[in-house]
């Protein structure tokens, strides 16, 4: 089953089933618990039908949500930016604030000037997740309301020159889910690690010139979504509507220092501070891939067979008040 959450013109907030272009509106309220349950339990009701196109979208989680990222969580990315395969799951995580809608804006921060994007499938939680409970990669339907398209947007001057993650990952609008949330079926577990990832990006003018795009498979992982609940569960409870971003493919903008650079940084003895300032000024020179305030973001996560279909992500990337365009 597919699902959206969308805001209703009186700013009622709702979900809704999604039906080739309609959405039948679900009589409960803006709770995922709730609506998780239904779920479980088969008994959804059904009121007002509406037009798919003419719905305000919201980001399909809770409105106080936890979002957990998994970081080099596929191979391929790992080998683009030259960093070993972890050993154990890395996190990171973004703020509430950081979710934004399929359609909704993605504002370029006035004090960011390398702008990144990460294609990613997300878990939307359904049920709490503690420490006892097991999750296993065959009850995964108990505990999630189901999978959904995440864009990990990235601030990387930010993130590289403080040395850390969050802060360059967590401006606003810079986390956008959905637009759909797909159950966790039993045909959905079967495809859920032979899903095609997709991101392209497209200027005003409607070109790509810069290749600006992602291609993927979540066959990828490093690993697998019932291993990353499990590190987290034994640290803290996961609650409904929490998202955990699984990890990006390759085909990032970012690039990383040849090793050739990196050799010969260290036999001048420079210093690290200065070789991440460097190296941010020489990508923002010469590094057209990143993106701009004009730019269209799209992305699509789907099976082969088009049984699983998350929807599109369509967002314009816009200037923060005071920029020029």
């Amino acid at each position: 089953m597919k699902i959206i959450r969308y805001k209703k013109n009186d700013g009622d907030i709702r979900w809704g089933i999604v039906e080739n272009n309609e959405v039948k509106e679900i009589v409960c309220d803006d709770s995922v618990e709730t609506l998780h349950l239904l779920m479980q339990s088969g008994n959804i009701k059904t009121a007002d039908t509406f037009s798919y196109d003419s719905l305000s979208l919201l980001p399909p989680a809770s409105s106080r949500a936890s979002v957990y990222c998994a970081g080099l969580n596929y191979r391929d990315h790992a080998r683009e930016v030259k960093m070993p395969l972890p050993q154990n799951p890395i996190f990171f995580t973004k703020p509430s604030s950081s979710l934004c809608g399929a359609r909704d804006d993605i504002v370029y921060p006035k004090s960011v000037r390398l702008l990144d994007y990460e294609v990613e499938l997300a878990v939307v939680i359904g049920k709490k997740i503690g420490k006892r409970d097991e999750v296993r990669e065959d009850n995964l339907a108990d505990y999630l309301l189901g999978i959904a398209i995440f864009n990990d947007v990235s601030a990387r001057d930010v993130q590289l020159s403080r040395g850390q993650w969050f802060l360059g990952k967590s401006f606003r609008t810079f986390a956008p889910l959905g637009p759909i949330v797909q159950t966790m079926d039993a045909e959905v577990a079967k495809r859920l690690y032979a899903l095609n990832l997709e991101l392209s990006v497209f200027d005003a003018q409607g070109q790509n010139p810069h290749a600006k795009d992602q291609r993927g498979n979540t066959s990828g992982m490093v690993f697998p979504v019932h291993r990353l609940i499990e590190v987290l569960k034994e640290r803290m409870d996961l609650y409904p509507g929490d998202v955990i971003a699984t990890g990006t493919p390759h085909g990032v903008a970012l690039r990383s220092p040849s090793k050739l650079q990196t050799r010969i940084a260290g036999i001048f003895g420079i210093p690290p501070a200065k070789r991440i300032a460097s190296f941010l000024e020489a990508e923002k020179k010469t590094n057209f891939r990143y993106l701009e305030v004009g730019d269209t973001v799209t992305a699509r996560i789907a099976s082969a067979d088009g049984v699983v279909d998350l929807g599109a992500q369509r967002c314009r990337v816009v200037a923060e008040e005071g920029i020029s365009e």
